[in-house]
């Protein structure tokens, strides 16, 4: 069987016209010009980013109706038998890996005189792209927001480099927040490489902010690329979310490699003060040397998770030990097959109307509802696990809702909550704070109880919620 190479059918012969479309060229034609098929499942529908490894596209799976990211790699890199091999290698110890904070693989394989990977599509703006917002109005990422992705992403590149595998461009561009749930994936693979380097080709990739200084010579080559250099950078990327601005910075990439290689790592407590007991985690994990570097992504998070605990006890004792007492476990913890909704909401009467909302919503679903006055007291009726869907106020005493939401997403179950804001205070110059924890369903004070109870069953659609109940999964 001959695919056609513009629209997936079945043509006969190689050299025959297409039954369906008509074309007979082997060529991959403009994405403006005509939507084309690959592996005669992945309909491309836009061009989503274009580097110097090939063009990853936004592409419908015809057979599972789902969008997918497809990378079609650069015909002069698959043309070299040793990046083919790589690619191939790489692919493979993907597809077996499994990790929420991964971006998955799904299939690779040729496609005309290159190759292709279809990966999971995550919906959603890229870490790169708030970072960037926050620096244009003046702010940073909240601390907890940050470090919940920073912590989650080295479980995540963990996970990668126990499948035997080096990123080699971890940096923000490369890491999603992805809508509704906040979940920071890592993406991008296609400078992936394997870790032995008798089977990995010879390329000199990566972004100048985030390169380990083993690696700004091309002349290291594949030797130069380890576990360690992702370390590094990530490093970098730690550094730039807690401060706006990468560690290293010049006019000219000559000038940012040479940092890397000959300048001591700037402390973050140079830029913030307020967080200097992050300074010696990144310290390390810059390190020139690669072996007095972290060895494994886990001793890395395991330090910053420390760091973490020093920071909350110097700028934040008595926040979250609140006088409210928890709830018994019984009343606390939802039945079985019960969705769990949090309202938090320091005014009483709205907190009560807002759960009537809920009900409504799911009329004839199992719901279990529990409301709190403040962001510490729905911490402690959280206990230890996020709820499913949380209603939350802006402006409330001690923690307010992005400060509370960010903690809540730390919590195990945290990527799964879904969120409502309801506030009179979240105008448009409010609302881009909370894309870093994934949410973008917000509901104005005074509420409209229809406008409230739309807003939830839209969430529960797009969760799929009432489906598995229904089901009983």
């Amino acid at each position: 069987m001959t695919v056609c190479a513009l629209c997936g059918a079945d043509k006969g012969a190689p050299d025959a016209a297409c039954g369906q479309c008509g074309a007979r060229t082997a060529s991959i034609p403009p994405i403006s010009i005509r939507p084309f098929v690959i592996d005669g499942r992945y309909r491309l529908e836009t061009e989503l980013a274009e580097g110097g490894m090939g063009v990853v596209y936004l592409a419908q799976d015809m057979w599972l109706d789902r969008p997918v990211a497809v990378k079609v790699i650069a015909a002069e890199l698959a043309g070299d038998p040793d990046v083919a091999r790589s690619f191939q290698l790489e692919a493979r110890a993907m597809a077996r890996l499994r990790h929420e904070n991964v971006a998955q693989v799904y299939t690779f394989g040729p496609y005309l005189d290159s190759y292709f990977l279809a990966m999971e599509y995550v919906s959603g703006p890229t870490l790169a792209q708030l970072i960037e917002e926050h620096a244009r109005a003046g702010t940073h990422i909240l601390v907890h927001s940050a470090l919940n992705v920073l912590l989650r992403t080295l479980a995540g590149l963990g996970a990668v480099h126990a499948a035997g595998i080096v990123h080699r461009d971890v940096k923000p561009a490369n890491i999603a927040i992805e809508e509704d749930t906040g979940r920071p994936v890592l993406l991008d693979f296609g400078v992936a490489a394997p870790r032995d380097p008798s089977q990995a080709a010879t390329l000199f990739a990566g972004s100048p902010s985030y390169m380990a200084p083993e690696r700004c010579s091309p002349a290291e080559g594949v030797d130069g690329y380890t576990l360690q250099s992702d370390i590094y950078a990530l490093g970098c990327m730690a550094f730039e979310v807690l401060t706006g601005r990468p560690p290293f910075e010049g006019d000219t990439v000559v000038e940012v490699l040479r940092q890397h290689i000959e300048s001591p790592p700037p402390r973050v407590s140079s830029l913030r003060p307020e967080l200097a007991a992050f300074d010696e985690v990144l310290v390390r994990a810059l390190a020139k040397d690669p072996a007095a570097r972290f060895q494994t992504c886990a001793e890395m998070a395991e330090v910053l998770r420390e760091a973490e605990r020093r920071h909350d006890e110097r700028r934040e004792r008595g926040v979250l030990h609140s006088t409210v007492a928890p709830r018994p476990d019984g009343e606390r913890v939802a039945p079985d097959g019960a969705l769990s909704v949090l309202v938090v909401d320091d005014d009483k009467d709205f907190a009560r109307f807002a759960a009537r909302s809920v009900q409504l919503a799911f009329y004839r679903k199992p719901i279990h509802v529990q409301t709190a006055q403040s962001g510490s007291e729905a911490l402690l009726r959280c206990d230890d696990r996020s709820p499913d869907l949380v209603l939350l106020d802006y402006d409330m005493p001690g923690l307010d809702g992005l400060d509370t939401l960010s903690r809540l997403r730390a919590l195990p179950g945290g990527d799964k909550t879904r969120v409502v804001v309801v506030s009179g205070k979240t105008g448009t110059q409010q609302r881009w704070r909370f894309s870093v924890l994934g949410v973008r369903d917000f509901v104005d004070k005074p509420v409209d109880m229809q406008k409230l109870v739309s807003t939830i069953g839209h969430i529960a659609a797009r969760s799929g919620w009432l489906e598995r109940r229904a089901t009983g999964a």
